[in-house]
């Protein structure tokens, strides 16, 4: 009995997770563009393929039948991929298929996933309700909500205008999700004021020394041309990404020592400077090396795919280097010594505004 108590949460997780992919796989009726299921593969043709390199690869010719959920009709169409799947796709019996185009010249635009998507979704604030509380759980979902609105709105000015100031638009955006993050999770508190303090004076010390830094230099060495599908000013929208890309991993570590420094407020409210100054810095010392590896390595996996890529087309480290991974460097970096500069930032504004505000209730 004691067992099935403990276990009922995830059995209602599961199942919750059962039906919201039961739903989304079946839900071809809301779209307006025809949906349709793969429901006979059959391979007409298949090449190999050798480059210059001595790379190798296999064509395949796709006969597809395909079942439109939202038209009751069955169309047939042709697809072509390679072994690799670096620009194509192979598609097998059961797949959901988003199509585009005329009734008679339907053509596939990508895999139907919102239901592994949304199976996932649940999965994972299935999760944050059970290992956290529910007040908890639903300020955090509501200020992701916001985030994801406030970040769309940001898009949607820089598309509609012919010449936006970007890195204006990203600076507002940055200063709004940080707000509202941490209004949202923490509250009106003088905890959260202090986070933000931290966080916004941290992120403009570190903008401020990448902007010196890339001035004296003349940008030497730095690449922005390099920069993927960029239809604007490559540098600008470079900026833009570190303003966030930086804010976020200087409020991670606010947030942290912040934390702990108000743990030890509530502990004695009648510590010195010192004392916040000196378990900031440990607190911080203890968390850097940690954050600044969690963002080399999410630059690796980034670059990952491409490298390959390039070393099996014959490129060497230092073209790599120079225009592959460049810019990934360079906002690692950048965001790293936002990293570093966010312990002894935050540990002096802990102490002195702590220091000047003895009441623990806030």
């Amino acid at each position: 009995m004691i067992f099935l108590k403990k276990t009922k949460k995830y059995w209602l997780i599961g199942i919750a997770v059962i039906l919201a992919w039961l739903f989304l796989r079946s839900n071809a009726f809301m779209y307006h563009e025809p949906v349709g299921e793969v429901i006979k593969v059959e391979v007409q043709s298949t090449q190999q393929t050798t480059d210059e390199h001595g790379n190798t690869d296999k064509i395949y010719q796709q006969y597809l039948t395909i079942k439109l959920l939202n038209r009751n009709r069955v169309i047939n169409l042709t697809n072509q991929y390679t072994t690799s799947q670096t620009v194509t796709h192979q598609y097998r019996e059961g797949d959901q298929l988003l199509l585009a185009g005329h009734p008679g010249r339907l053509r596939i635009i990508s895999v139907k996933r919102d239901a592994t998507i949304g199976a996932l979704g649940v999965l994972f604030f299935g999760l944050l309700l059970v290992y956290g509380k529910w007040r908890a759980t639903s300020w955090l979902t509501l200020s992701l909500v916001v985030n994801i609105v406030l970040f769309g709105f940001a898009l949607l000015l820089d598309v509609q205008f012919k010449n936006p100031n970007v890195i204006l638009i990203f600076s507002i955006l940055a200063f709004f999700v940080a707000t509202t993050s941490l209004l949202l999770v923490l509250g009106k508190t003088l905890q959260m004021v202090v986070t933000l303090l931290a966080t916004l004076l941290s992120t403009i010390l570190t903008m401020l020394i990448m902007f010196f830094v890339l001035k004296i230099t003349g940008n030497e060495g730095v690449h922005f041309e390099t920069m993927s599908y960029v239809t604007q000013v490559p540098i600008t929208l470079f900026i833009a990404q570190t303003i966030i890309g930086v804010l976020g991993a200087v409020m991670d570590e606010a947030a942290d020592i912040v934390a702990a420094l108000f743990g030890l407020r509530r502990e004695n409210a009648d510590r010195h400077f010192k004392d916040y100054w000196l378990a900031g810095m440990n607190v911080g010392r203890d968390i850097m090396g940690t954050l600044i590896n969690v963002l080399f390595m999410i630059f690796i996996a980034e670059t990952m795919p491409m490298v390959f890529l390039m070393l099996r087309n014959g490129n060497n480290w230092p073209y790599i280097l120079d225009q592959i991974m460049n810019l990934g460097i360079l906002q690692t970096v950048v965001s790293g010594i936002g990293i570093v500069l966010a312990v002894p930032v935050t540990s002096a504004l802990v102490g002195w505004i702590v220091e000047r505000y003895k009441v623990v209730n806030t």
